[in-house]
């Protein structure tokens, strides 16, 4: 099963990079990856919460700022350089694995849920798009973004405990 892994996540790259590329989609994705960078989006997206949804949400601003600290070092300083997974598009001379966008990306996802349960199709379909991006622009191979995901969401999840203890959300 392990073995057929790497064709498989090749498959889906070549699939996944079959979605039409033109003007509209190359411009959508490119937006969605480079607003996902270092947290970009997500620290924007809560410093508009705070004027908008009325709860003090600095705690979560920091649980996202927490987060993106913790990737660069845990993601891009570690674990990219022991696993040394080439990139798909090789004219990149970082390493690909995992995904820092998606671990960011599901991360404030995460943390961002946990107050506003009815905005989480929301955030995580954002989330989505950052980690989707990756791939359509030949960045990450999809298993580089689900594990990207799936660590971002332990990430979040610790993240947010941690602040959660220290300072207790008020509404």
């Amino acid at each position: 099963m392990l073995e057929n892994l790497p064709l498989f996540d090749r498959q889906l790259l070549n699939f996944i990079n079959q979605i039409p590329h033109n003007i509209f989609t190359d411009n959508l994705f490119l937006f969605f990856s480079v607003a996902g960078a270092y947290g970009f989006l997500w620290i924007l997206l809560s410093i508009l919460l705070v004027l908008f949804d009325g709860l003090d949400n600095r705690k979560e601003i920091a649980a996202i700022i927490f987060s993106v600290l913790t990737e660069l070092i845990l993601v891009e300083a570690i674990l990219k350089n022991i696993i040394a997974r080439a990139r798909p598009d090789l004219t990149l001379n970082s390493y690909s694995f995992p995904s820092g966008h998606a671990t960011i990306a599901f991360a404030a996802a995460y943390i961002l849920t946990r107050q506003r349960k009815h905005l989480s199709w929301f955030f995580y379909l954002l989330a989505f798009l950052v980690a989707i991006s990756r791939v359509y622009l030949g960045r990450h191979f999809p298993s580089d973004v689900i594990v990207g995901a799936v660590l971002g969401l332990a990430l979040g999840y610790v993240s947010f405990k941690n602040f959660i203890k220290l300072f207790p959300f008020k509404k």
